[in-house]
């Protein structure tokens, strides 16, 4: 499960991985309105579950399509680059050909959202 964090900050830099690259792909994760989003080099937007501030101020999240998840995090960036290190390529690649591209004139405003880069490896296990 071999992944490259990038903090939001560099979003806007150019990627030098492309989607044939066999060093990585890149994707973005989103926490947005109690939702985990992604989405890919190809612009598409999937909605991968749910992400909420428990009552004591920790954050956790549960991803649907396997069921992974994380708790007691301090923050929603920390939860983002908890599900980052532990997801794996196959995993949220398949995403993307399983789920509804949430594009289109009904596309979140991703701009507030809190962000995290992920670079996955094909080749990871």
């Amino acid at each position: 499960m071999a992944s490259d964090l990038t903090d939001r900050s560099d979003r806007n830099a150019p990627s030098t991985s492309a989607p044939s690259d066999p060093a990585g792909v890149p994707f973005t994760l989103y926490a947005l309105r109690g939702r985990v989003l992604a989405s890919n080099v190809r612009g598409k937007l999937v909605d991968l579950g749910h992400l909420a501030q428990e009552g004591d101020g920790s954050w956790a999240y549960r991803l649907d399509g396997d069921q992974s998840t994380g708790a007691a995090l301090a923050s929603a960036e920390e939860a983002l680059g908890h599900i980052a290190s532990t997801t794996t390529f196959l995993f949220l690649d398949g995403q993307f050909t399983a789920l509804e591209d949430l594009g289109g004139a009904s596309r979140p405003d991703l701009d507030t959202a809190v962000q995290r880069e992920v670079v996955l490896s094909p080749a990871a296990r």
